[in-house]
């Protein structure tokens, strides 16, 4: 006769004081900033967040895309924009690696009347909001970004709004992440 024995063995989940979901440039921020402050840190599907991280702008643009009936996102975002060159500084001091912040502002253009006067009616309000808006015309906009369409009729540069280069920022902040001891999983 013979006896089968079966040992059920239990995983056990690695312990953390935080699990952050998600690896992209919000998520890996998150983790390394917890992980600096002392906090034991598992970030769940680090590479997940190439799918949106990898071909996103690298926009920090609150005053080209504050919107009516925003107020309190635009004061958070307004906030995170002072407060990014620090976090910034940081971040690249720590890594010896340029994250390609720059601060040009955001150049939105119109190529026909309806656009332009709707940019109008929003540059209108982004000012009743205290927010710069220099109106443009045409040649001026392409003497800015000289690859425009010659139809281009005006547009509007947002000065206050700033950019990195998502992929030396993400690469940046994975490897400050790492640094403070965040570990990774992966969901499933």
């Amino acid at each position: 006769m013979s006896v089968t024995v079966t040992r059920t063995v239990t995983r056990r989940p690695p312990k953390a004081d935080v699990v952050v979901a998600g690896g992209g440039v919000i998520g890996t921020a998150i983790a390394w900033r917890a992980a600096a402050a002392g906090l034991g840190v598992i970030l769940v599907d680090p590479q997940a967040g190439e799918a949106a991280s990898l071909v996103a702008a690298g926009m920090l643009a609150p005053v080209s895309e504050a919107l009516f009936g925003e107020d309190a996102l635009l004061r958070l975002n307004l906030l995170a924009v002072r407060r990014f060159p620090g976090f910034a500084a940081e971040l690249e001091e720590l890594t010896g690696q340029h994250i390609g912040l720059r601060r040009e502002g955001t150049l939105a253009v119109a190529h026909d009347s309806g656009d332009h006067a709707a940019l109008l009616r929003l540059v209108a309000f982004r000012r009743s909001l205290g927010l710069g808006a220099a109106e443009l015309d045409g040649r001026e906009c392409r003497a800015l970004e000289p690859f425009l369409a010659p139809d281009v009729r005006g547009g509007v540069l947002f000065a206050g709004d700033w950019s990195v280069d998502n992929r030396r920022y993400l690469t940046a902040l994975r490897q400050a992440a790492a640094g403070a001891g965040v570990r990774t999983g992966h969901a499933g």
